[in-house]
């Protein structure tokens, strides 16, 4: 155990080298993805972290370089940062979400209290908390962090969804392709550019929506579409 955690430290020290800090991704669990870095706090006396939100490594990345290029050229932490034609600010996080999700930095650092801003962006989805606001208790999209998962499906499953449907817009249609994967629309699937789409965890889907808990025992094969949030579901014929 030991050995594992001096190779970490090692992993990190050599990114924190190579990059000016470490960025550690969480994902695979039914919580939605978030990442945080690990090195900053000598240079800017806090770290980085985005939670929610996810699109893909790549963008993710590319979020925490850009606002961290911006601190280093002398923007403060009440600047507005644009990045493709997208608005973030930062968020002071509240302790009990850094004790949370940011242990690497308490285990790499040996401390027990830090300091982390949240990337937000100004445009942001459901699955994207308010981190300067203490950790609710049952969160209904971040209580699978603490709670063991007890839905009849496979603790894998994850939703095609597109953006609206995280905003707010209510699922319209669904399809369940796989033991382990649905598609769920806010709209007529086709119709949804790919920038659009996206992929969530089904614990955050029926955390957005929990009208959709009754959908989940459906075939696979199966597919069901309803005219709003109060109406009925109906088979797809």
């Amino acid at each position: 155990m030991e050995m594992i955690r001096s190779e970490f430290l090692e992993i990190i020290k050599t990114n924190i080298h190579k990059n000016d800090y470490h960025l550690t991704l969480v994902n695979g669990g039914q919580n939605p993805e978030y990442s945080y870095s690990i090195g900053l706090t000598e240079k800017f006396g806090f770290e980085l972290v985005i939670a929610g939100g996810f699109i893909s490594i790549e963008d993710n990345e590319s979020k925490f370089r850009y606002v961290y290029q911006q601190l280093q050229s002398g923007s403060t932490l009440d600047s507005k940062f644009i990045l493709s034609d997208n608005i973030f600010y930062l968020n002071k996080v509240d302790s009990s979400w850094c004790k949370k999700l940011m242990l690497g930095v308490y285990n790499y650092y040996n401390v027990d209290k830090i300091t982390a801003y949240q990337i937000i962006p100004e445009n942001k989805t459901l699955d994207t908390p308010l981190m300067s606001q203490s950790m609710r208790a049952n969160d209904p999209i971040w209580k699978w962090l603490d709670m063991d998962w007890n839905i009849e499906v496979p603790k894998k499953s994850y939703v095609i969804t597109d953006i609206d449907s995280l905003k707010g817009k209510t699922i319209v249609e669904l399809m369940r392709w796989e033991d382990h994967v649905w598609e769920m629309f806010s709209g007529p699937g086709p119709d949804f550019k790919e920038e659009d789409i996206r992929i969530v965890p089904l614990g955050t889907i029926l955390g957005i929506d929990d009208t959709l808990q009754r959908t989940v025992n459906l075939s696979v094969g199966k597919g069901l579409w309803r005219e709003n949030k109060d109406s009925e579901w109906n088979d797809w014929k």
